[in-house]
């Protein structure tokens, strides 16, 4: 039995068109679709790797506030305490650093990052972080959710927390 060329050839020219059509219609609905998202602002978030980092993340130090005067100054034990970077308002889906201090705790100790939602009770965000030296601690996240949010750290074994902050996400 021979085979015949010329039906080999249709069939390989007709293969060729409908890959170089398929090719077009996947660049158009591409573009089309990076369009559409970029005009919706959906591309807007600023999301963190996938991967975790390698290095510590860079620090910017908050100024702590000077007690005033009218406030007692009990004795020199540290008080637990929260600060946020930047500020209180952050984009949907903005990394943001929670820094503090929860001097009950030892080096190593693993605290829960807690959030609350209005009235609501106190959720674990799923995110813990690791006590250095004094109880200090530092980390970065990040929510979707918007509104008036407010956070705290815990240690679960012991029950002590950080005083809340709120952020408004949005």
């Amino acid at each position: 039995m021979t085979s015949r060329p010329d039906l080999r050839h249709r069939a390989a020219r007709a293969f060729g068109w409908l890959a170089l059509i398929g090719v077009a219609l996947g660049i158009g609905f591409g573009l089309f679709s990076a369009g559409a998202l970029t005009a919706t602002g959906v591309t807007s978030a600023d999301l963190p790797p996938l991967a975790a980092p390698t290095s510590e993340p860079e620090t910017t130090a908050t100024p702590e506030p000077e007690p005033t005067p009218e406030e007692p100054q009990e004795d020199d034990t540290p008080k637990p305490r929260l600060n946020r970077v930047p500020g209180d308002r952050v984009a949907p889906g903005e990394r943001f650093a929670i820094v503090g201090v929860l001097p009950s705790v030892d080096a190593g100790t693993v605290l829960q990052i807690q959030v609350k939602d209005g009235d609501g009770p106190w959720d674990d965000f799923p995110v813990t972080v690791t006590a250095r030296d004094g109880g200090s601690f530092e980390t970065k996240i990040y929510t979707s959710r918007t509104g008036e949010r407010k956070f705290r750290v815990i240690d679960k074994a012991s029950g002590d927390n950080t005083p809340d902050i709120p952020v408004t996400i949005g």
